[in-house]
């Protein structure tokens, strides 16, 4: 797989998320969390796509802190793989192969499956309602005359697994499954610019759906089961796009 390197500050012209206005506006309280959160949106939106350069002087400069949340951020990103620093190169934004990919997809596969068995914790109401919510969205977004914003279902499909995931009592395998979910994404974000977003809608519809309904029996064997199935179908609909660009 090979992807097109660009030289990306904070400012990234056409790919420059509509709401920002030009600076990306941080909610109060911890900067380099907020900093890091937008940061690793872009990325696995691939606003800044893989092989992308990163300054962190004009990131500074964008949100309107010091050099230091941004620095902060950046060491977040690099610990898990999203970003690297090399000598005469700067920060850039990694790229995986796809032989890589595909065991990582594969990797996910297992650890979802050890969800139910790691100290699983009930969800608050207040997250099982967040869940409803989103699901809601979802079938707005499904339903709509307009055709689905991938802006829009990544932030939708983030929100939902970051709530899920505090299902996870094992605070290390929540870790592992959060990196793995931002690693193998991003690509699966960029892919779907060129597929049937709608079909991909309904996919998570139902995602979210039966995991509603396991969460309302406590099933935690059967959220993690929901999740490897949604993934084994990200892995057959990955393989099917690959033979469509051998064939063009």
């Amino acid at each position: 797989m090979s992807h097109k390197s660009h030289d990306l500050g904070a400012n990234a012209g056409s790919h420059q998320p509509a709401h920002t206005n030009g600076r990306a506006a941080l909610s109060h309280g911890n900067n380099a969390n907020a900093v890091y959160e937008i940061l690793r949106q872009r990325i696995g939106t691939s606003i800044y796509a893989p092989g992308s350069r990163l300054t962190e002087v004009e990131i500074a400069k964008e949100f309107g802190v010091s050099r230091t949340p941004v620095r902060q951020a950046l060491h977040r990103l690099g610990a898990e793989g999203l970003i690297e620093v090399k000598n005469g190169v700067g920060v850039r934004v990694t790229e995986i192969a796809d032989r890589e990919l595909e065991d990582m997809y594969r990797l996910r596969l297992h650890l979802v499956g050890l969800i139910g068995d790691l100290s699983p914790q009930p969800l608050v109401p207040a997250d099982v309602e967040a869940i409803k919510q989103i699901r809601d969205s979802i079938k707005d977004m499904r339903d709509a005359t307009t055709e689905p914003v991938i802006g829009t279902y990544t932030q939708l499909c983030d929100q939902f697994y970051a709530v899920v995931n505090r299902v996870i009592g094992n605070s290390f395998l929540r870790h592992f499954i959060d990196v793995m979910y931002h690693q193998t994404d991003r690509y699966w974000y960029s892919w779907m610019q060129s597929e049937d977003l709608r079909r991909e809608v309904q996919y998570l519809y139902q995602e979210v759906d039966d995991t509603l309904r396991a969460l309302e029996k406590q099933d935690f064997k059967a959220v993690g089961t929901i999740r490897g199935q949604h993934i084994m179908l990200m892995l057959e609909r990955m393989e099917s796009y690959r033979h469509g660009l051998a064939k063009a």
